[in-house]
């Protein structure tokens, strides 16, 4: 099976990432999760081979990609930034990608994120992060978001947004 991002949007993504990777697992044909485990780096992993998961959070905003193989997703809400944040994140290299708006810095900050968490690698200081060699990858971007995806399979074309709704009836029905 494909790599697949499941999103929801509630008052607190953070607290929404545990129950929508549940349902994303029985969505997606795991049926329960064991116990996570932990990278040395503090990412969630799923033992055994072949299932792979990376987890995003921003605002209200939760996802969850799962996959077959290493995957890394990134949300982030635009938003204003400092003026001298961009310097302090991007290399020469990568200033030349940005056109100089919020929503275009948001978008390759989610592509440098997502590249990170796809090979647990650190994401700070951002200037040090390596430029990623090809990898399959795709943007999405929302009304006051962006999401990236990084894996080794084919991006999904969209995201399959959960409702609330079926995100607690899932886990409240006896």
């Amino acid at each position: 099976m494909s790599t697949k991002i499941y999103g929801v949007k509630g008052e607190d993504g953070r607290k929404l990432s545990r129950p929508l990777l549940r349902l994303a697992a029985q969505k997606y044909g795991w049926g329960e999760l064991p116990q996570l485990e932990l990278s040395p780096r503090g990412k969630p992993l799923i033992p055994g081979e072949g299932r792979w998961l990376s987890l995003s959070h921003s605002g209200g905003y939760a996802l969850c990609a799962l996959s077959e193989y290493p995957v890394g997703v990134d949300i982030e809400l635009v938003k204003p930034h400092r003026p001298g944040l961009p310097r302090y994140c991007l290399t020469e290299a990568r200033m030349g990608l940005w056109d100089g708006t919020d929503e275009d810095f948001t978008r390759l900050w989610t592509l440098m994120e997502s590249w990170c968490k796809l090979g647990d690698t650190p994401l700070y200081p951002p200037r040090n992060v390596p430029l990623p060699p090809p990898c399959p990858h795709q943007s999405y971007e929302g009304k006051g978001w962006w999401v990236s995806v990084c894996c080794q399979d084919t991006p999904p074309i969209s995201i399959e947004w959960v409702k609330l709704e079926e995100l607690f009836q899932e886990f409240t029905t006896p």
